[in-house]
């Protein structure tokens, strides 16, 4: 064999070993997005479960709470929350533990938004509860002048009663 043969199959072999790698990092590559789409699955039910459990235990303590449970009762008796105007009827000691109440939901809503707009949240799930449980407790949070919200959420809020005026 002659130097130039070599070279030939020197070349020929290193070409078999580059496509031989390409094929292996193709592979690599394929388990590596699968491993962190599985990973991102993961997290996401996490998230979901956390956020399960938060509100749960929001409404738990709500309802056993000696303060905000009767108001809760008194309200949803006078209508709310369909009739804003039950907010009238409150104390103004109830009013004030009512909108401290609210703030803590709106900051809870407005952190699922946030989650959402990080993907953590999917589109199923925004589209078919939040954007319902937003629009039940907008007018709350008006009516209770509760205003501490990222100003993204708060044009998202803006967005979604628009749509109920142009429906």
């Amino acid at each position: 064999m002659t130097i130039l043969e070599l070279g030939a199959l020197g070349e020929f072999l290193g070409s078999i070993a580059v496509l031989a790698t390409l094929v292996y990092l193709s592979v690599q590559i394929r388990q590596n997005t699968r491993s962190m789409d599985e990973g991102k699955k993961l997290a996401l039910a996490q998230t979901y479960q956390m956020r399960s459990d938060a509100l749960q235990m929001m409404l738990v303590h709500a309802a056993d709470s000696e303060h905000i449970g009767p108001i809760i009762t008194k309200l949803t008796g006078a209508g709310y929350p369909e009739d804003i105007s039950a907010l009238e009827d409150l104390s103004q000691e109830d009013r004030g533990r009512f909108r401290q109440w609210q703030i803590a939901q709106q900051t809870h809503w407005d952190n699922m938004f946030f989650q959402y707009q990080q993907g953590f949240i999917d589109d199923e799930y925004y589209r078919d509860s939040f954007r319902e449980r937003v629009r039940r407790l907008a007018p709350t949070w008006k009516a209770l002048n509760v205003t501490g919200a990222r100003s993204s959420f708060v044009d998202e809020i803006d967005d979604i009663l628009a749509e109920d005026s142009c429906s």
